[in-house]
């Protein structure tokens, strides 16, 4: 029997190829980005301030190993996608759910939701837990993380800041199954220390890879 056989047969797959090439798949992108822009009567632009975010995110949905570049970045991780109010971090993951549509690309697909959603969910639920339990598991992009409003929880806890439990949740999703997490906000690192705790935020850094999109609004 060939020596080292059982080693080969024991190691997992550990990174996904990447769908296509690099600079298709950012064709690919640009396109739809034009496509979904058009219908609000906006123009996708490409300047200073975008650019380079643009090419970290196509590399990262290509899973394109050049992501991983970059100091603490890695494709395992989810995205926390952070800056000024207007500049295009929902709308960037909400064309990649397009392309997932229309491409019929499943590795691209996430369900999203606001933060502020999640929260309305759990101040209507009786069963409270069961919202928390439900938005702990599988990959989700939490939009506007940080705008949401105090929990109420009136059978237990009174007010308390549901992210805090859900995010934790998720980091050991994330340490055990690889469970992916995506969030766009408007806060920093630090903004999101005061507002979650010191617990969460030295989370973050494991579970997330941090992209900055700064800039203009992009809103008219």
């Amino acid at each position: 029997m060939e020596k080292g056989w059982s080693e080969q047969f024991q190691k997992k797959e550990t990174q996904p190829k990447p769908l296509c090439a690099p600079e298709l798949f950012k064709k690919v992108f640009y396109r739809a980005a034009q496509e979904f822009y058009a219908r609000m009567d906006l123009d996708f632009e490409v300047d200073g301030t975008n650019k380079n975010f643009l090419g970290h995110f196509c590399r990262y949905w290509n899973r394109d190993p050049a992501f991983e570049l970059i100091e603490n970045i890695s494709l395992r991780k989810g995205l926390m996608v952070f800056g000024s109010y207007g500049t295009g971090k929902t709308s960037s993951f909400k064309i990649i759910q397009n392309m997932s549509r229309q491409y019929g690309l499943r590795a691209l697909w996430f369900p999203s939701i606001s933060a502020q959603e999640v929260v309305d969910k759990y101040n209507a639920e009786k069963n409270k837990d069961d919202v928390i339990d439900y938005y702990s598991k599988g990959t989700f992009l939490f939009d506007d993380l940080g705008s949401e409003t105090v929990a109420n929880n009136v059978y237990q806890y009174g007010k308390e800041d549901i992210f805090v439990r859900i995010l934790l949740n998720r980091y050991r999703n994330f340490e055990d199954l690889g469970t992916k997490t995506h969030i766009t906000t408007n806060l920093n690192s630090s903004q999101i220390e005061d507002r979650y705790g010191r617990q969460i935020s030295d989370r973050f850094v494991r579970m997330f890879n941090l992209l900055k999109l700064d800039g203009p609004s992009r809103r008219k």
